[in-house]
C-alpha cells in the first residue's frame, strides 16, 4: 500500500487552540541532541542519517495530545509537562550531508521514506523541510511555550499518524482507518 501525502497547501494553519496539539510546529527549540560534537551524520553500513549537533530551530511536537491535555477542568491545563518534539531540518542539509541523495529526493519528497515526514515550504518553514522522525528529544512546556508558529490542518494531521505508525511499528495503515480528517478547528485528540 501506498500512501499519498498532502498537497503542499494541505499543510500549516495558524494557530487556533490554546492548547498544544500533536504536530504543532515551533521555531528556535534547543535541541540538545546527545552526539559527538563533531557528528555531522552516522553512518550505517551504507545509509546515513543526520544525527546534529543542531543550533536551536524548527520542531513538531509529536506527544499525542490526550496525554498532554489535563482530564477535566479547567479547559485548556495541562496534566503534565513533558513534550516529545522532533528537529526539522531544510532538505537542502540533508542534500549536503549526502544524507538524502538524488536517487531518493523523489521518494522524499512523495513522503515514502520513513524515517522522515517531508515537510513543504510554507508557514514557519521558509524552505522544504524535512522532519526526524528518528530523533525524538523530550523537553519542558515551559522552555517552548512560547515559540508555537503554526498547528497542522486535519489531513496534515492524519498523514503524520500514518507516518508515526509506520516508522515506530513498521506497519503502513490505511489512512481511511482514521476516519475522516477533522477540520483544524475541530482537532482535540
Amino acid at each position: 500500500m501506498s500512501v499519498t501525502r498532502p498537497n503542499d497547501d494541505d499543510y500549516y494553519v495558524e494557530p487556533w487552540s490554546d492548547t498544544f496539539l500533536q504536530g504543532d510546529l515551533f521555531i528556535d527549540v534547543p535541541f540538545a541532541v546527545p552526539a559527538p560534537p563533531d557528528a555531522v551524520f552516522m553512518s550505517e553500513g551504507d545509509r546515513r542519517f543526520l544525527s546534529g549537533p543542531f543550533d536551536a530551530g524548527p520542531a513538531m511536537l509529536i506527544s499525542p495530545s490526550c496525554t498532554i491535555a489535563a482530564q477535566g477542568s479547567p479547559p485548556g491545563t495541562y496534566a503534565m509537562p513533558a513534550r516529545s518534539l522532533i528537529p526539522i531540518r531544510p532538505l537542502f542539509e540533508l542534500e549536503e550531508a549526502s544524507v538524502i541523495t538524488d536517487k531518493n529526493i523523489g521518494n522524499l519528497r512523495a513522503d515514502r521514506l520513513r524515517n522522515y515526514l517531508y515537510l513543504p515550504a510554507g508557514g514557519p518553514l521558509a524552505d522544504e523541510s524535512v522532519a526526524l522522525l528518528y530523533m525524538p528529544t523530550t523537553m519542558h512546556h515551559d522552555v517552548i511555550a512560547e515559540d508555537r508558529r503554526a498547528q497542522l490542518t486535519g489531513i496534515a494531521y492524519h498523514h503524520l499518524r500514518v507516518k508515526l505508525i509506520a516508522y515506530a511499528t513498521g506497519l503502513v495503515i490505511d489512512p481511511d482507518v482514521l476516519g475522516q480528517p477533522p477540520k483544524s478547528t475541530d482537532r482535540n485528540d
